[in-house]
């Protein structure tokens, strides 16, 4: 962990208000998501098909094509990674369950005119009820998320809900507007950017990786919660040897076993995250 800085090294951008935050040395940086995965795949070279999933057609346990959009593409391997949506499996394949929670988080960017200090901020819970964590990027835009009250969906609500569909929820970005215009001189205004994410969470914690039980070229990797770009490597790796070997090296999947939850109902455990009724209490990490 980068070293915290006081107070008196704080950002210009910051105006002076650092209680219960705690700011990190400019070794820290933020990798974007969207530019990571984009850059991933064109160094890939792999084809791809952009549609909805909607099942898939199998033979003698394998999987030999994927429906996207009406269309049968055929397949030789079929891996499941499509986050919080992943739970769509179990309608594909007998006797799995496959539990997910999908945690709607908003979050917000500010663009400015020239480069911000390249200084992580994370706050501790406030009169908005935000715990806002800041990140700077090269691109001259401040990245917030931490904006709290996210709204959680169970597997039925997933696979009736599209990825189009999950907007940022206008309450709490003004909830982080209010909470960051306090602290920053370009921040007392509207953000530039309003979006949400819906975060794959399974009851314990714990991602699904490894081979779907009873298939023989089927797998998932999935339920990685807002950790998916820090797991990516070892998951990717990890995932190639089990294809390819038959075994994962790197790592045991022992504990991220797709199966656990297939025989018995899984009961989320600890109240930390949930929204009881119509009030948001916080959020899962």
């Amino acid at each position: 962990m980068d070293k915290a800085i006081s107070a008196g090294q704080a950002p210009q951008w910051l105006d002076g208000k650092v209680s219960k935050a705690s700011l990190m040395d400019p070794d820290t940086a933020q990798t974007t998501p969207y530019e990571l995965t984009k850059a991933m795949m064109t160094a890939s070279k792999a084809k791809v098909v952009i549609g909805k999933v909607e099942g898939v057609e199998k033979e003698d346990g394998q999987v030999t094509g994927v429906i996207v959009d009406g269309k049968t593409i055929p397949t030789d391997c079929f891996v499941v990674a499509m986050g919080p949506w992943s739970c769509m499996a179990e309608d594909w394949f007998d006797g799995l369950s496959l539990p997910m929670q999908g945690v709607r988080s908003t979050s917000i960017v500010f663009r400015t005119d020239s480069p911000v200090d390249p200084y992580a901020l994370f706050c501790g819970e406030d009169a908005n009820g935000c715990h806002l964590e800041v990140y700077p990027r090269a691109s001259n835009e401040v990245y917030m998320c931490g904006i709290g009250g996210s709204k959680y969906l169970d597997n039925a609500q997933l696979k009736a809900i599209s990825p189009e569909e999950i907007t940022a929820d206008p309450s709490r970005v003004a909830a982080a507007e209010a909470s960051f215009g306090d602290m920053a001189t370009f921040a007392k205004r509207s953000s530039d950017i309003q979006q949400a994410c819906m975060r794959p969470c399974p009851p314990d914690a714990m991602p699904y990786m490894g081979a779907i039980p009873g298939t023989e070229n089927a797998y998932i990797a999935a339920g990685h919660n807002c950790w998916g770009i820090l797991w990516a490597p070892v998951t990717g790796m990890a995932m190639t040897e089990l294809i390819l070997d038959g075994k994962s090296k790197c790592v045991s999947l022992d504990a991220f076993n797709p199966g656990r939850f297939s025989k018995i109902k899984a009961e989320s455990k600890g109240k930390r995250g949930r929204q009881q009724v119509d009030q948001p209490v916080g959020e899962q990490w």
